[in-house]
């Protein structure tokens, strides 16, 4: 294998004291680059050195890493190393900040390159699901994060990645009795949710509307978020275990919170509330576009199959319904 191209890259990443690159970098990073496409296993020996390199340095090679993944490279080959090194760096950032003194010239270099760092990570772990999934159960690294967040963005990225659900989802629409299931993808707030749930159903249900595209491109992470508002189209409920009848679903809370029945979870639509909150587009982000929001369409339930489960929420079925309003009430 020629080793120039790693040589080259890893002297100038030695050199490198932040900021943006000079030529004789630029000039070292496409050449790495290119041999990425031919030689993978630079890959891995790029990895390998994370470590050995000062934080400017380390941190914009995991970057680089990062793009090379984006762009089709095997996340295996890098991943490990890029995650270890964000792990290794961030409780050493945190015990300063917990610390409530002024941040150690070290901790001020990793806190200083720990954005470039934090971008690479959300690369490599949205390939990474297994990853994703411990790392979101590690209390003590989610506790990190979260207090660290105000104070980075790489922090605030990776937070919001570990934080972030798929999953299905039954939504029942009481008033006309039909049934749908759904998927939503990488959403963490119900009120980003509601959003996508309102432009996957458009006007094909009583109260829906045409959805405002740009609010539901903002939401889907296919532009920018700028300062806009969505409003809710009809009220968002779930049941309770031990209560009676529907609750509301505070749209700031995290989807984990929609109640599940026989392990899926069900929201309960009904018409909206005269006065009923609004959220803005602060809900769609940090916006991660390789792992990108979304809101899918499965199918429609059978009529059967709605009965059946608005009797699992405990909703009385229709022909008690139409008795309890005096409509052909024996």
């Amino acid at each position: 294998m020629n080793d120039a191209a790693l040589t080259n890259l890893l002297a100038a990443c030695r050199s490198y004291a932040g900021g943006r690159v000079d030529a004789r970098f630029n000039a070292a990073a496409q050449a790495f680059y290119a041999d990425a496409k031919v030689q993978p296993k630079i890959v891995t020996r790029a990895a390998r050195e994370l470590r050995s390199l000062p934080p400017p340095g380390a941190a914009i090679l995991a970057n680089m890493l990062g793009t090379v993944v984006e762009t089709g490279g095997s996340v295996e080959r890098s991943g490990p190393a890029v995650w270890e090194l964000f792990t290794t760096w961030l409780p050493q950032i945190h015990r300063g900040f917990a610390g409530r003194k002024e941040l150690s010239p070290r901790q001020q270099q990793l806190l200083e390159a720990f954005q470039l760092l934090g971008q690479s990570v959300v690369s490599h772990l949205a390939a990474m699901p297994k990853e994703r999934a411990l790392a979101a159960g590690d209390t003590s690294l989610m506790a990190q994060l979260a207090e660290l967040q105000d104070y980075t963005p790489g922090a605030a990225w990776v937070r919001h990645m570990l934080l972030s659900r798929s999953d299905l989802l039954l939504v029942l629409h009481v008033p006309s009795r039909r049934g749908f299931r759904l998927r939503y993808e990488n959403i963490v707030n119900c009120f980003h949710l509601f959003t996508l749930i309102q432009a996957a159903f458009g006007e094909t249900l009583p109260g829906g509307r045409s959805p405002n595209r740009f609010i539901i491109d903002m939401a889907r992470c296919v532009t920018v978020v700028e300062d806009g508002n969505d409003e809710p189209w009809w009220r968002y409920e779930t049941v309770q275990p031990n209560q009676s009848g529907a609750v509301e679903i505070s749209g700031e809370a995290s989807v984990d919170t929609i109640t599940r029945i026989d392990g899926t979870q069900v929201i309960l639509l009904s018409p909206p509330v005269e006065g009923a909150a609004l959220w803005d587009t602060s809900f769609f982000t940090p916006q991660l576009f390789v792992m990108p929001a979304n809101v899918v369409l499965e199918r429609t339930l059978t009529a059967r199959e709605v009965e059946e489960w608005l009797a699992k929420a405990g909703l009385p079925g229709e022909g008690e319904m139409m008795g309890e309003q005096g409509v052909d009430k024996p």
